[in-house]
């Protein structure tokens, strides 16, 4: 079965009083591979209440994420603190597979919240990326080729990627993403980033990542450790 035909078929035999239902995920943007699930958002009335369940349907692996009431609010919220808009976006790109006024009500509020973007960081936050960054710097100069600057390497990247969405006021992602997010961000930003791993990883050059960072870090103060405190 299609992503969407299997999808209402499932609506229609596990969740057939549902007050509504949407289709997320790669299935709903067009970009299902052979080892992609459904992500279904099913929606009821009543007291708030949320639950996730993971489930086989008619040979698709169903990952389902079910709301009572107006319970998807306080993970939009948790989201938006977060930085990582992961119900949001599913919401907003959703299929509609059972229309409703909730299901509008859900979508428009996700809409509105990405289109809001993130809470904005702190100085306190902000010097605390720029500490740790620099840390992970020193140590990744200091270590051998291998195994412990491999992960500083992912660390420092993964940090900086952190740091830059953020205080550009964009939204931050977790796996795949994150790199989505730099693109969307600043395309040119995206490619430095992938160049500066590839450099280390294929001819072992630190100062790639080290000068990707130092740019990053540049227009709010650069590197910190002289002066951090905290508490």
């Amino acid at each position: 079965m299609q992503p969407i035909e299997a999808a209402k078929s499932f609506i229609e035999t596990v969740h057939p009083d549902c007050d509504g239902a949407m289709l997320a995920g790669s299935c709903a943007r067009g970009e299902a591979t052979a080892t992609s699930d459904l992500d279904i958002i099913v929606l009821y009335t009543g007291k708030n209440h949320a639950y996730r369940k993971s489930l086989h349907f008619n040979d698709w692996p169903v990952e389902t994420f079910v709301y009572t009431g107006d319970a998807y609010i306080d993970f939009f919220s948790s989201d938006s603190m977060r930085g990582i808009p992961s119900l949001p976006r599913m919401a907003s790109e959703a299929i509609v597979l059972k229309e409703s006024t909730a299901v509008e009500k859900m979508q428009a509020e996700a809409r509105r919240i990405l289109n809001l973007g993130p809470l904005p960081w702190g100085e306190q936050i902000i010097n605390h990326y720029r500490y740790t960054i620099t840390n992970l710097i020193d140590d990744f100069l200091d270590k051998e080729d291998g195994g412990e600057a491999y992960f500083l390497a992912n660390s420092i990247i993964h940090d900086l990627a952190v740091f830059k969405l953020r205080t550009s006021k964009h939204w931050i992602g977790s796996g795949k993403w994150m790199f989505r997010e730099l693109h969307d961000l600043d395309p040119h930003l995206a490619r430095q980033f992938e160049e500066s791993l590839a450099a280390f990883y294929q001819e072992q050059d630190k100062q790639a990542i080290v000068k990707l960072a130092d740019e990053c870090l540049k227009s709010l103060g650069g590197r910190l450790f002289e002066g951090y405190h905290l508490g």
